[in-house]
């Protein structure tokens, strides 16, 4: 009996484990987020895919567009405050998915937004469509 509740125990602890992981749909998209949060607009970039790779010059263009145009509207905002998955549709072959979510901002007011995310080598990412 012992041997069956450990057993249990290191599954559940697994699973735990795994559903924490930022390596899912729902946990790119919330790291997404986080970066967005904390300024950081070329972390955000790293966790994008795109169908051809950036040089590093192309990675600081796409981030100093995005600080550009997302900053002024998240301080206006009064910042990001959290972020709630709502639904994710994950793909039949398992690479793909759309994770619908809502991002609550410092005003207390709220954008809800549906990206979709792919597995590529392992690793889920933010598709950009580029």
């Amino acid at each position: 009996m012992k041997k069956i509740f450990c057993v249990l125990s290191l599954m559940l602890m697994a699973l735990a484990f795994v559903s924490c992981s930022k390596n899912s749909p729902e946990g790119v998209v919330e790291e997404y987020v986080s970066c967005l949060k904390s300024d950081k607009y070329e972390d955000v970039i790293d966790i994008c895919y795109f169908k051809k790779d950036l040089s590093d010059e192309e990675k600081a263009q796409y981030a100093a567009f995005l600080r550009d145009k997302m900053g002024p509207e998240l301080e206006k905002k009064g910042g990001i405050s959290g972020v709630e998955i709502t639904k994710v549709d994950m793909a039949e072959d398992g690479e793909s998915a759309k994770v619908s979510f809502t991002i609550k901002y410092g005003d207390g007011s709220e954008k809800s937004s549906i990206d979709r995310v792919v597995c590529v080598d392992g690793q889920w990412k933010l598709d950009t469509g580029k």
